[in-house]
């Protein structure tokens, strides 16, 4: 027995009324179909897996391991040492240590020229250990992040200074060895992020900086041989090499809800035509002077006349190092000279910095060209297998989007 009944004025509007109501169960039913598969779609594109009882948070903020030392290589004697020595003479090098922080946590010692753990049992990944001038070259495709504190920005990701000497030339009996300073490692970061000449305020509460964002900028590169490499600013890695030997360990550092790797598409480079990608931007945007130091520093030319001199004595020293090579190292050399001497003087480095900090409005033009570019495109997966899953950033970046976005 029905439980109610419902009677009409209109004679045979119930049929009216049974047929609008299964057009709209159809029209429902066919929404939420595609619903699903729009759904679907998503999630198989963005690989991205939703628990709807699994929970995450966390606006933990990201952290770099590091130190940095003055390296005074006139008191080394290692044959191994002896170019830096006939190049740097008793002027001190400024030089970083970027660690993983299962390294940089761990307790190590040298023994027969290699870094172990000094605890048994203990594990660790690996360090990379840079110029100064190497690691404003890579700083350059890191973005620290900021968010403000009294009407200032504070640096989002945190540095943590590590404490390890550094044996210069290990394996000898009585080797040199560089003692860390922390100031001196603070002073070259400011040169790279302006924003650590700020106060790094390491607590404070989450929802001030729960939206500010610390950025890795990665190009791939095209390539003939069938290898894989990228480019982190200047710096170019070769994957998985480079993650299984430790060079990109450092990056573990970085794991953080607000961490994000950010893939600026495939370079591509001309040497016939003294031109690549980044180039070419410049040249079509308005940013000539970018784009000529730019090629200069890509594409250099002749030694200057103590370089040369520079050269001659180093090939002598060591004859079985390609001319080629020993050109590029000392070419590296004179600007680590120049960055050293700016750091530790605490003079204008401007002019000798890599051509992407000199020029960080071009820089910040092209990466945002760049993002709008690849915006609907995917990353290539071995850039996926290779680097972004050994280090814990496989999980796409989803957001909502907010009234003023479309």
């Amino acid at each position: 027995m029905r439980a109610s009944t419902r009677q009409d004025s209109n004679p045979g509007s119930e049929g009216v009324y049974e047929s609008f109501s299964d057009m709209v169960l159809c029209t429902l039913i066919v929404l939420i179909t595609l619903v699903v598969v729009l759904a679907l779609n998503i999630v198989e594109q963005l690989n991205v897996y939703i628990e709807p009882n699994h929970f995450s948070g966390g606006a933990t903020r990201p952290w770099i391991y590091l130190q940095a030392q003055a390296v005074d290589y006139s008191q080394t004697t290692s044959a191994r040492l002896a170019v830096d020595r006939e190049l740097f003479g008793d002027e001190s090098s400024v030089l970083v240590n970027l660690f993983s922080p299962s390294s940089a946590l761990s307790t190590t010692a040298v023994e027969d020229g290699q870094t172990v753990s000094a605890k048994e049992g203990e594990t660790f990944c690996g360090q990379s250990d840079l110029s100064a001038y190497s690691f404003l070259q890579l700083a350059v495709g890191i973005e620290p992040g900021s968010f403000a504190v009294d009407g200032k920005p504070t640096a989002l990701m945190l540095p943590k200074f590590v404490h390890k000497s550094i044996e210069v030339e290990p394996g000898t009996a009585r080797g040199y060895v560089a003692v860390p300073d922390n100031q001196l490692a603070l002073d070259t970061m400011a040169l790279a992020w302006p924003v650590y000449a700020n106060a790094i305020y390491p607590r404070r509460a989450q929802g001030e900086y729960r939206d500010a964002r610390t950025k890795i900028y990665v190009e791939a590169l095209e390539s003939d041989d069938g290898v894989h490499r990228i480019m982190i600013g200047h710096s170019v890695f070769t994957l998985p090499q480079d993650i299984q030997n430790g060079r990109l360990s450092w990056l573990a550092g970085f794991s953080s809800g607000l961490t994000e790797v950010v893939y600026l598409g495939t370079a591509w480079n001309d040497p016939a035509k003294q031109t690549n990608k980044r180039i070419a931007f410049f040249e079509q945007n308005g940013f000539p002077e970018a784009a000529a130091d730019y090629r200069a520093y890509s594409y250099p030319g002749k030694l200057s006349a103590t370089e040369q001199v520079e050269l001659r004595n180093a090939l002598a020293i060591r004859p079985d190092v390609p001319k080629a090579r020993m050109e590029r190292y000392i070419r590296d050399a004179s600007a680590q000279k120049m960055v050293s001497a700016a750091i530790m003087q605490e003079q204008d480095a401007t002019e000798f910095l890599p051509p992407l900090l000199a020029h960080r409005d071009a820089w910040n033009a092209y990466i945002a060209q760049c993002v709008k570019d690849e915006q609907h495109t995917n990353p290539p997966k071995w850039l996926i297998t290779d680097l972004l899953e050994p280090l814990g950033f496989d999980q796409a970046v989803i957001r909502g989007l907010t009234d003023n976005e479309s």
